[in-house]
């Protein structure tokens, strides 16, 4: 319902594109965008596709997912950086 722009576009082989998407939403969603959306017809929607994260960052959060790295970092949302859980 808005006009986008593709940035960039990643290749990854051997992987469920739906649990590669559920991890990006878990790992980025403490910085989801909230933002309401309407249509033509005035109908609200509240999309969670869209997060506010550094390209670099979520370069690094994806190579991370597809070399088995993620576990034990999380997405800091204020310093817009990835850090180690402890």
């Amino acid at each position: 319902m808005a006009p986008v722009t593709i940035i960039t576009a990643f290749k990854c082989y051997n992987m469920n594109p739906q649990k590669l998407e559920q991890l990006l939403h878990n790992f980025f969603g403490s910085s989801c965008l909230n933002v309401d959306v309407y249509d033509a017809k005035g109908n609200r929607t509240v999309p969670r596709e869209w997060f506010i994260a550094p390209l670099p960052v979520i370069e690094q959060a994806i190579e991370m997912i597809v070399t088995g790295d993620i576990l034990g970092y999380k997405y800091d949302s204020e310093k817009q950086e990835i850090k180690t859980v402890q």
